[in-house]
């Protein structure tokens, strides 16, 4: 694409694109890595950690290259005369799902830890160490009703998807 000096068309799939390739790193490749590392791995299994590594894996492996290759296809299979369509409902979209997604993940992460602590090295009962957790659980829905409010603007977007105006 750099030799060629054509612009990356159309731009939201490339958006989609970058997004999955970053948030799949992040969390399939750095947090995976780093939650299963033995010295780690004997503390979280089985705790929040592991969700929180598991939604944003999840999201950035599957999610996003799905909904990029969607963007791909929608205006080819619809015919549209050419790959350019109106995005920003789409751009909404991304961004109130990615946000959302990192939030999520980033307050179970806090909740594993906590977790962890309260059950590996307190020796707490699991339902004891709960009742400090329920404010990132809190937390967690949040971001969970945003990434609801990111899904639903996006599948709008894609089921209403309309050509770019001629210029």
């Amino acid at each position: 694409m750099r030799e060629s000096r054509r612009p990356l068309r159309p731009r939201l799939t490339w958006v989609f694109l970058a997004g999955m390739a970053v948030l799949h790193f992040v969390g399939a490749g750095a947090f995976g890595f780093a939650h299963t590392l033995p010295q780690i791995n004997y503390y979280t299994h089985g705790s929040q950690v592991t969700v929180s590594h598991g939604h944003l894996a999840f999201y950035g492996a599957y999610a996003l290259v799905n909904l990029s290759f969607f963007y791909f296809a929608m205006p080819r299979l619809r015919r549209f005369p050419s790959d350019e369509y109106r995005s920003t409902l789409g751009h909404w979209g991304f961004w109130v799902m990615s946000a959302s997604l990192l939030g999520m993940s980033l307050a179970f992460a806090v909740a594993g830890v906590l977790q962890s602590y309260l059950e590996r090295v307190q020796g707490q009962a699991f339902m004891v160490a709960q009742q400090p957790m329920r404010f990132w659980m809190f937390v967690v829905f949040l971001h969970g009703a945003g990434l609801l409010a990111g899904a639903v603007m996006t599948i709008a977007h894609l089921l209403t998807l309309k050509p770019a105006p001629a210029t």
